[in-house]
């Protein structure tokens, strides 16, 4: 398991939310991969206010987690199951984390530090490995 600088990756999130604001955030989120990524529009719901709140929850709960990932193991492998269920194929997390690096970037206002940056991707690709266990397995969860 890699180290993620919890302290940082924090730092970052209480940084995109003093600039833009976690909703803006989020909103900006999916505009950014909506735009980028078309195909991967038709995976969410055309309204996204549900999505929209989810993210943001598991958002907020990852990161004022992460100096405890271990414990949230079972949590992100459910969490994979249900993405695995809907249909998301695993190249999709690859494109999450470039998306969420990218909009963190804009949503600082270009004030986030090389370091504070590298523990926001790190957090989300451990996550994701995490996440991609459930692609292991040969159990699914209902959607």
């Amino acid at each position: 398991m890699s180290h993620i600088d919890g302290a940082a990756a924090r730092n970052c999130w209480s940084k995109i939310k003093s600039a833009q604001g976690e909703t803006a955030f989020v909103g900006n989120f999916y505009q950014y991969m909506f735009d980028h990524y078309p195909e991967t529009r038709d995976l969410f719901p055309k309204g996204l206010s549900a999505q929209k709140a989810n993210i943001l929850t598991t958002l907020d709960n990852v990161i004022n987690g992460i100096d405890f990932i271990e414990t949230l193991k079972t949590e992100l492998f459910s969490l994979g199951q249900r993405h695995k269920s809907l249909g998301i194929k695993k190249e999709m997390f690859e494109i999450f984390i470039i998306t969420i690096v990218e909009v963190a970037k804009i949503a600082s206002n270009d004030t986030l530090t090389h370091k504070e940056l590298s523990a926001w991707e790190n957090a989300f690709r451990e996550i994701s490995n995490l996440m991609l266990k459930a692609y292991e397995s040969p159990l699914t969860v209902s959607a």
